[in-house]
């Protein structure tokens, strides 16, 4: 005996949406007592699922199937080729029994009061009754051991077609930035869901290797005036979690955004880089996820849209980047656009031998055009392998073994010249060659 469970009989739905594309549904339905049932067909399930991740509790299964045989106009017709068929012409007024032939591109039929072939028979084609095992949708098949007593049976199982990502928004206010952060989320796994919990996982699964469990420990992000959550995030293994705290309803074809967060009164700094061969400045605003700096969060990746406040007190749109995840402590630096009035001129100005040395001096001429003075980052790569500084105009930061880095404050209508001579040992380097 079969028995047929829907989503009338789902007493709780919880839904796990992962980075790459995939989410983990989780159900809990009722099952009647029925100790004839040796077969339940659990209907309402993802047409994408993946058959093979299913886990039901609370049923001892000795066999899972999923179907993905639905019915469709292809697949009825092929299923009556060969047997006796109604062509009901509205127009005439008549109604013919016909054998069906073939579906292959047309519709081929014979006559059975006269032997003759019609292509495409003109008139609704009725069919006899509903074939045993097709299904009308997707359907997880179950063979079990019979049910002793009405039992709340837990079924989990991965489903492509499920995606989120998290997207930001930055507004400039002075000296400081309001950060919005939503959660957009896309459902095109073949099924809606209703009032389901929801959880977010922010990190790269490996889908190859056996997943290990996973523990949560809940921690809510810390609310106080500058700082609005709506979500709980949890840590869990190389992994962080998300969880709603309300149900969300999310239907097949649909895309909405959630708000994550809102934090306000956010450090930040709007810093100009330039780097060899640059002639405008790179504008980046950059602030630290800090709890000192009202975050201290993990950040999942996504765009980040700045608008900055203008004289008129009107929120403008200057600029967006990606952002990758950022755990606690880390800098944000966003590349916004390129500064119209911060210009840079970047060459080689000598290079010179002298024994087995070669000294090379480069130079960098700054020119800020704007009203007032900025900070301009200086990037420069060395491209030998050994190398020595000799001399320098400005302070500079090793960042690695061959970048440099040097911080220029420019007044506002003024030109500077950043110059430096290293040397490289030629001995050295024709022995790396």
């Amino acid at each position: 005996m079969k028995f047929q469970s829907t989503r009338q009989q789902v007493t709780s739905s919880g839904l796990t949406v992962y980075n790459d594309g995939f989410g983990m549904v989780k159900e809990k339905r009722m099952v009647p007592e029925n100790k004839a049932v040796t077969d339940i067909q659990f209907l309402d399930v993802a047409s994408e699922i993946e058959a093979d991740s299913v886990l039901i509790e609370g049923l001892q299964v000795l066999e899972k199937t999923y179907s993905t045989n639905f019915i469709s106009k292809e697949k009825l017709l092929d299923w009556y080729i060969g047997q006796v068929i109604t062509v009901n012409n509205a127009e005439l007024g008549e109604a013919i029994k016909v054998r069906l032939l073939s579906t292959s591109g047309n519709i081929i039929v014979e006559q059975l009061d006269t032997g003759e072939i019609t292509i495409d028979p003109i008139g609704q084609l009725i069919l006899p009754s509903l074939p045993e095992g097709l299904l009308m949708r997707p359907t997880l098949v179950c063979k079990i051991v019979a049910v002793e007593t009405a039992t709340e049976v837990g079924i989990s199982y991965l489903t492509k077609g499920l995606k989120w990502q998290a997207n930001y928004v930055a507004e400039i206010r002075g000296s400081y930035l309001n950060l919005t952060s939503w959660i957009q989320l896309s459902n095109d796994s073949g099924i809606d869901f209703f009032e389901s919990r929801l959880k977010l996982t922010s990190g790269n699964v490996n889908r190859y290797k056996e997943a290990h469990p996973l523990h949560a420990q809940a921690r809510l992000f810390a609310a106080t005036e500058e700082q609005e959550s709506f979500f709980e995030e949890h840590t869990f293994e190389d992994y962080h979690m998300y969880s709603m705290a309300r149900p969300v309803t999310i239907l097949q074809d649909q895309t909405k955004q959630i708000r994550l967060m809102k934090i306000q009164g956010v450090d930040f700094r709007k810093v100009y880089k330039v780097e060899s061969g640059s002639q405008q400045a790179e504008v980046r605003v950059e602030f630290y996820n800090n709890v000192d700096n009202k975050l201290g969060v993990p950040l999942p990746k996504g765009i980040v849209k700045v608008y900055e406040q203008d004289s008129n007190d009107e929120m403008e749109f200057i600029g967006e980047d990606a952002m990758t995840h950022k755990t606690n402590q880390q800098k944000v630096s966003l590349a916004i656009g390129k500064a119209f009035d911060i210009s840079s001129e970047s060459r080689e100005k000598k290079r010179s031998r002298s024994g087995h040395f070669d000294y090379v001096t480069y130079v960098y001429e700054l020119q800020n055009k704007k009203s007032e003075s900025v900070r301009i980052e200086v990037t420069h790569q060395v491209f030998e392998q050994i190398w020595q500084m000799e001399s320098s105009s400005h302070d500079y930061e090793l960042k690695q073994s061959n970048k440099l880095e040097f911080r220029v404050h420019l007044a506002a209508g003024k030109k500077v010249e950043v110059e430096f001579t290293y040397k490289v040992d030629r001995r050295t380097e024709e022995q790396i060659q």
